[in-house]
């Protein structure tokens, strides 16, 4: 047997071999130069996370909850109507019967007592408007009554004291004292009541009345409330007096088409909303609208007015409403008479205008309107000369009153009911004693 072959042991198994010592070591550094790099490799996977990433856009990120109803915008504030409230009476003549009511006996005069059963409704109004028919020219003349009437100054005082804010000045009797008695009235009312408003004429030394830009002594008063504004115009279609035509232009508002566009234009330009006008015209009598004044109300109606308040005929005229191209016109065409000393039943019958305008969202109109006829009362030896609603009016007044001495069953509330009902047609309501109607 050879030196280097494997030895058996006693039991028959071949003895293990030895490794050299040298073998061995290299075999340990190998394993531990291993476990160094195992060691590194756990290392480095254990390193610290990296930053988030951003947030995925909004459609790649899936959504759990239900989304949002969208909201509507909120509804605009709802504008606030503002509401406008006239009254208007007709012809103050100042026969010497109605200037003697007013005499105290001491060489004073007080006509307060001509508007005191209307007090009420003209303290309800935001504009109360009545027609001075005859010429306040006071002290300066003799006081005379028809067909050239000249007048107390102290029944101004009375309209003011009334409540009274607008004075109407152009009609036929405007020229009854000359010029001089124009300016004599107006120069009153500048004088003592500076806040009362005149239209329809204009003071002859003076530059006229146009304070709506308007070429016209009819002007426009325009009356406003919370912004909004109602002008007023006044003009007449006769004239008594033998004048010189062209220079009272410039003096009293004289119906001519020009000048109704121009002065209705002037007030639009000026901010009015609505444009009333106030129309002395017609024939004296006749208890329907003429010719004449359905012309002039052609005219009112093509310049955009929208409300005619007639007077002139001294008795009482229907209510009408025109239409044209979508618009409504309201007319009156006649209020007739407030106070007079005129022997005629009839002419004892007036009216008074009452007109709600309102102005909202929609724009400006006339919401209501209601034309309250009344009876003018004329007792013997009293101050008790006014005129009451026909809604107030009693047998027991009427028995009172001189108009039945000599106008027979003309004077009674009986006949003032049917008179009323005959002039103002289907519309006169019998329960309110009144024309009354939405536009």
């Amino acid at each position: 047997m050879g030196e280097n072959q494997s030895k058996v042991d006693n039991s028959g198994n071949a003895r293990k071999r030895r490794w050299p010592l040298v073998l061995l070591a290299v075999l340990a550094c190998a394993l531990v130069a291993g476990g160094v790099a195992l060691a590194l490799k756990a290392a480095s996977s254990h390193k610290e996370p990296a930053p988030a990433a951003q947030s995925a856009p909004a459609e790649e990120v899936l959504v759990t909850e239900e989304a949002a109803p969208e909201v509507a915008p909120p509804e605009p504030e709802p504008v606030q109507p503002v509401n406008i409230r006239l009254m208007m009476v007709g012809d103050i003549l100042l026969h010497m019967g109605v200037i003697e009511s007013g005499n105290m006996g001491d060489g004073t005069y007080n006509f307060d007592h001509l508007f005191t059963p209307i007090l009420g409704d003209i303290a309800e109004a935001d504009v109360a408007v009545v027609n001075q028919e005859t010429i306040l020219g006071g002290t300066s003349w003799p006081y005379s009554g028809y067909p050239s009437f000249n007048g107390p100054q102290e029944v101004g005082d009375a309209e003011v004291n009334a409540g009274f804010d607008v004075i109407l000045k152009a009609t036929n009797h405007t020229f009854d004292m000359g010029y001089a008695g124009v300016k004599a009235e107006l120069s009153y009312w500048a004088d003592n009541h500076p806040q009362m408003k005149v239209i329809g004429a204009a003071d002859p030394d003076g530059e006229g009345i146009a304070p709506a830009g308007g070429t016209s002594p009819a002007g426009a008063y325009i009356f406003e409330k919370e912004g909004f504004r109602v002008a007023l115009l006044n003009y007449t279609d006769v004239l008594n007096a033998n004048v010189d035509l062209e220079y009272d232009h410039n003096v009293i508002g004289i119906m001519n088409e020009d000048r109704i566009h121009t002065d209705v234009a002037a007030a639009r330009e000026q901010g009015a909303d609505l444009v009333i006008v106030f129309a002395h015209w017609g024939e004296e009598y006749e208890e329907s609208p003429v010719e004449s004044e359905r012309y002039w109300a052609g005219v009112m109606q093509d310049a955009g007015v929208d409300v005619v308040i007639g007077g002139h005929p001294h008795v009482i005229q229907p209510v009408e409403v025109l239409e044209r191209d979508g618009r409504k016109m309201l007319v009156c065409w006649s209020v007739g008479n407030f106070v007079s000393t005129q022997n005629d039943a009839r002419n004892m019958v007036g009216g008074m205008v009452k007109l709600n305008l309102v102005k909202d969202g929609v724009g400006a109109r006339v919401d209501t309107y209601e034309f309250m006829p009344t009876v003018t009362q004329k007792e013997p030896y009293t101050t008790n000369m006014c005129a009451y609603k026909l809604s107030d009016y009693t047998d027991e007044l009427a028995a009172q009153s001189t108009v039945s001495a000599w106008a027979g069953e003309g004077g009674t509330l009986g006949w003032y009911l049917d008179y009323c009902a005959m002039v103002l047609g289907d519309a006169f309501d019998w329960d309110t004693r009144s024309v009354h109607g939405t536009l």
